[in-house]
């Protein structure tokens, strides 16, 4: 009894050897495992100046309370793009409007009056006892001063007589009546008659035109 006793003792005693060297070997094959990484990181850390975890976070984190973004826009100017100047459009110059130059109207001629009458015109008044007398008229009769009688025309008519031969003429006033004499037209005082011709006394063809019709 006694020596089935001590085989079960020996036989626990080598199972716990057995599982002790199990267990010490396990931990030597995880120590060799993972230590080569570790060196392997700690070799890159020193290379790259690796910081562990914490000491990142607490490096990028600074302490105490982070302000906001103040409300003047720093940040926002920082990404804020810059706006592009719109150019006009450039357009091409005008041409200066011409002015169209208006047409010169055409002189306007007064219209010729028609021959009311053409025959002989004579003279009187050249001492022959008719200045200083009065006219048919009313009026004084002076030689000298450019008066025409006429048979009919009213006393104040103002007409234009025109010598047919040289084309002179003289503008007279109706202010007696006459000549008498068949074949006579008007009658001329010498101041009248003078102007168409000067050399005397006589007989002249002529044409006459009412001027104030």
């Amino acid at each position: 009894m006694s020596q089935f006793g001590n085989g079960n003792r020996g036989a626990t005693i080598s199972l716990v050897t057995a599982s002790a060297a199990v267990l010490v070997g396990s931990q030597m094959v995880f120590s060799i495992l993972f230590s080569s990484p570790n060196i392997a990181i700690a070799d890159i850390s020193d290379q790259y100046n690796l910081q562990p975890l914490q000491e990142a976070v607490s490096v990028l984190r600074p302490s105490g309370q982070m302000n906001a973004a103040v409300s003047t826009g720093q940040f926002e100017d920082l990404v804020r793009p810059t706006p592009v100047p719109t150019l006009a459009p450039t357009l091409a110059p005008m041409p200066a409007p011409t002015a169209t130059p208006e047409p010169t109207p055409a002189p306007t001629v007064a219209p010729r009056p028609a021959v009311f009458e053409a025959g002989i015109a004579s003279t009187y008044g050249e001492g022959d006892g008719f200045e200083g007398n009065l006219t048919a008229c009313g009026q004084v009769f002076q030689t000298m001063v450019v008066q025409v009688a006429h048979k009919s025309l009213p006393c104040g008519t103002m007409l234009r007589i025109e010598d047919t031969d040289t084309g002179r003429s003289v503008t007279a006033t109706v202010t007696d009546r006459g000549p008498y004499i068949p074949g006579r037209i008007v009658d001329l005082s010498w101041g009248a008659f003078e102007q168409l011709d000067p050399t005397g006394p006589g007989l002249l063809n002529v044409n006459v035109y009412i001027l104030d019709q």
